[in-house]
């Protein structure tokens, strides 16, 4: 993803680049499809935790992200490698048809399928990540945390509506379409994956010139 610059107060291009970072628009069929087999009112949890919990990580960023990675010694080529591959297992295992969503038992299993892989990496992923710490560079923190703010509040609410599309095209159609969301989730986890070692190569090799010049 191009980021565009935010000049000054940007408070629109900041919106636009964060609400085309957290995707909820792409997000929402990938939901469904991971929380499909849920009852409703667990679905319905499930995808409201999910994004409470992408809200406070994009917000810890928007206060301390370049602190935290600086600390750690991480950048964000090693947040899309990790990500991707997590994406990339639960993208496998919705191709096989052994979706996690199946398997939840316990209100703690949904606990945690809120948090890994719909919180992070799907909302609050590097793309997102690496908006907020560049919004926060060029426009300050208050825009930073205000893109955050109304880009949760509209995912929220297509989010929580999804399963209306999925009403509209029945059960088979909902098969189908679960089907073809984990080959797309595998198909982003594989670009995610192969942007961070592309990032990372390309940071090495800027290093290397910079010892030897």
């Amino acid at each position: 993803m191009q980021l565009g610059s935010v000049e000054g107060s940007g408070l629109v291009q900041a919106l636009l680049l964060m609400f085309i970072a957290v995707d909820p628009l792409g997000n929402a069929p990938l939901f469904y499809s991971v929380t499909a087999s849920m009852p409703t009112p667990t679905r319905k949890s499930v995808i409201k935790r999910s994004i409470e919990v992408a809200f406070i990580i994009l917000m810890l960023f928007a206060l301390a992200g370049d602190t935290v990675l600086y600390y750690f010694g991480l950048t964000l080529a090693d947040f899309r490698i990790a990500g991707g591959i997590i994406l990339l297992i639960y993208g496998i295992a919705g191709i096989l048809g052994h979706s996690e969503a199946t398997m939840i038992r316990e209100p703690a299993e949904a606990e945690s399928l809120a948090i890994v892989p719909l919180a992070t990496p799907l909302l609050a992923g590097p793309a997102a990540v690496a908006t907020v710490l560049y919004v926060k560079a060029f426009a300050g923190f208050w825009v930073a945390a205000a893109s955050v703010i109304v880009n949760t509040i509209i995912t929220y609410v297509m989010l929580m509506n999804s399963d209306r599309l999925i009403e509209r095209i029945g059960r088979n159609g909902s098969v189908a379409l679960t089907k073809i969301m984990s080959i797309l989730l595998t198909a982003i986890a594989v670009s995610m994956i192969r942007g961070g070692i592309e990032d990372a190569a390309i940071a090495y090799i800027e290093k290397v010139s910079g010892t030897r010049g």
